[in-house]
């Protein structure tokens, strides 16, 4: 049995004697029970607040005992990490991910720190135990619970430290409408990556953007709940190094994430996360725990009133209005207008050329209807025009070719980028196709071709 599996072994027998875990078969917790979970919850909180965590962690161990919740293992593994006990941690937020819903909020942040924390543990095996450690000194009649500091000051390390693998969020496609939209990222506290959460509304033309702040292991920013309106929103998130440089993103504002507003999705936000992304803890929030209690996690929030917020219904607006705004019905038109275009185009192009064609075909069979040319001479007049005639037609039919291959070229570039950025869009999930946009698998592609002595066309499509 080698290292790694032997420490995931002895965390999970020292784990495993207090856990219990929700089987189909188990009786429900009883009301009373119920009640007594929550009273556990809110003393494990009021706990961590003050920094006790090896009594909040017992504390969350018991809510999470009486209920039965696995939201909660979420909350034991968060608290056993910042005690620094990373096996244990591991261990429960492998816990969450195999028992909470699909629809957890806190799903991609306990997958990012499983993925870092695993990472942590091979490092230490191949690395070995460190050369020196400080000495533990124990009391031998009374052993006090070991205690963090909670404000501790991260230490920034050496820009190139990190890179874009160290960025991690799971893109949202939905949110229920008059709701605020708490959006969840990771990067490693040490980074000192600054990381942008840009959004807008649906009507409005440009982006706002906010500043994502720390919430216990992750970074969090809301989109508040008068901009979750209409029928979508747009977002997209930009991390920056210490000197500014763009480190990665998702999404961006040519193409950015799209989040669709339906009335029976799923509520994503933190009750302690203001609208300006702070995280807010006061005396009445600690003594109020009912409203970020994962026992009620199925309860409607009801916000605070806000006196800058007019009351009254939100009206629908329209998705997006800029001609660059993918799924805006400007958007649409210029796709489809810009298509319709060069295939018009393309077809003036094919027939001018072959009416030029025969005006030039009738031309030469007149000038040698006699015999061996020139038997006849070119007819311009004054008796007959008859060859004048054919030549102004041709050229005539020629002017019109070479402008429609010229406007046809444009208008299939223009057609071609509309098209592909649909697509990429659809492709990485920042689009959802619907019955108003075509398949994500489909795209056609039109280009007009002519050279000396002949023009047409090419079109090829994508399965």
């Amino acid at each position: 049995m080698n290292r790694s599996i032997r420490i995931i072994f002895i965390a999970a027998v020292a784990v495993m004697a207090p856990l219990h875990s929700a089987f189909a078969d188990d009786p429900k917790p009883t009301p009373e029970q119920l009640d007594a979970a929550k009273k556990a919850f809110g003393e494990g909180k009021t706990l961590h607040d003050q920094g006790k965590l090896a009594e909040a962690i017992e504390k969350f161990k018991e809510s999470y005992r009486l209920s039965k919740s696995p939201l909660l293992l979420y909350n034991i593994g968060l608290t056993l990490e910042e005690a620094n006990q990373k096996d244990k941690a591991l261990f429960y937020y492998r816990k969450f991910l195999s028992d909470a819903p699909a629809d957890a909020a806190q799903r991609a942040t306990a997958d990012a720190r499983v993925k870092t924390l695993e990472k942590d543990s091979l490092e230490a095996d191949l690395n070995g135990p460190p050369t020196k450690t400080d000495p533990v000194k124990v009391d031998p009649v009374k052993i006090e619970p070991t205690k963090t500091e909670p404000n501790k000051p991260v230490k920034i390390k050496p820009a190139g430290t990190y890179s874009a693998t160290d960025f991690q969020h799971q893109v949202v496609e939905e949110a229920p409408p008059g709701k605020p939209l708490d959006l969840s990222a990771f990067v490693p506290e040490d980074s000192g990556f600054a990381v942008t959460l840009f959004y807008r509304g649906a009507g409005d033309s440009k982006f706002a953007s906010k500043t994502m702040k720390w919430r216990y292991k992750e970074l969090v920013g809301r989109i508040p709940a008068t901009k979750v309106a209409g029928s979508s929103i747009q977002y997209y998130i930009e991390v920056k190094d210490q000197a500014g440089t763009l480190v990665t993103r998702s999404g961006k504002s040519t193409s950015p994430n799209l989040v669709n507003i339906e009335a029976n999705a799923t509520a994503r936000f933190y009750p302690d996360v203001a609208d300006d992304g702070a995280v807010a803890v006061s005396a009445s929030e600690i003594k109020h725990h009912d409203d970020e209690d994962p026992l009620n996690h199925n309860k409607q929030v009801i916000d605070e009133p806000d006196p800058k917020i007019v009351k009254g219904p939100v009206e629908p607006a329209v998705q997006g209005d800029g001609f660059a705004d993918v799924g805006s019905q400007k958007y649409r038109y210029v796709k489809w207008g810009s298509t319709g275009v060069a295939a018009g185009m393309i077809g003036l192009a094919i027939g001018s050329y072959i009416l030029a064609a025969n005006q030039a075909s009738a031309l030469v069979d007149d000038s040698t209807s006699c015999g061996a040319p020139p038997c006849r001479k070119f007819d311009s007049g004054p008796v007959t025009t008859y060859d004048k005639d054919l030549q102004d037609a041709g050229k005539r039919w020629q002017s019109i070719e070479n402008f429609a291959v010229v406007l046809g070229v444009a208008a299939t570039g223009v057609a071609v980028y509309y098209w592909y950025k649909e697509h990429k869009a659809k492709q990485n999930g920042e689009l959802r196709a619907t019955s108003k946009t075509s398949s994500p698998e489909t795209s056609w592609v039109l280009v007009p071709t002519a050279g000396n002595g002949y023009s047409g066309a090419t079109a090829s499509v994508r399965f």
